[in-house]
């Protein structure tokens, strides 16, 4: 391979990292029933406040149990993101730093079981 083909190679290694970078976060539990129990306690002990006990409130807009109606595929992405990053202008706060990530999963592993389909 001459210099400049070595080169293209390696932008096109580079340019394409970020689009790796971006895949959708992958939930450890997933498939753990398990981890639902816990995950439902721990809603209702960091959660509930905001989203309602057993994530039920009649607050459209703070029902989690619409997650996979509003998101769809964008599920599990929206989900970490918002915990994350919080959403400051609707009142959600941020929660990186403040729970760690296994927290974090098993919140969405409970959130998981409960989504409604209308």
């Amino acid at each position: 391979m001459n210099h400049s083909r070595a080169f293209l190679a390696a932008v096109l290694v580079v340019a394409a990292a970020p689009a790796l970078a971006e895949s959708p976060p992958a939930n450890p539990f997933e498939g753990n029933a398990t981890v639902v129990a816990e995950g439902h306690s721990l809603f209702n002990d960091t959660c509930s406040h905001c989203h309602g006990p057993d994530a039920v409130t009649p607050i459209s807009e703070r029902n989690l149990r619409k997650l996979r109606i509003r998101y769809g595929d964008q599920m599990i992405e929206t989900f970490h993101t918002t915990v994350e990053n919080g959403r400051p202008e609707a009142g959600m706060p941020t929660w990186a730093g403040v729970i760690d990530e296994a927290t974090i999963w098993k919140i969405y592993t409970y959130l998981e079981t409960v989504q409604v389909s209308q």
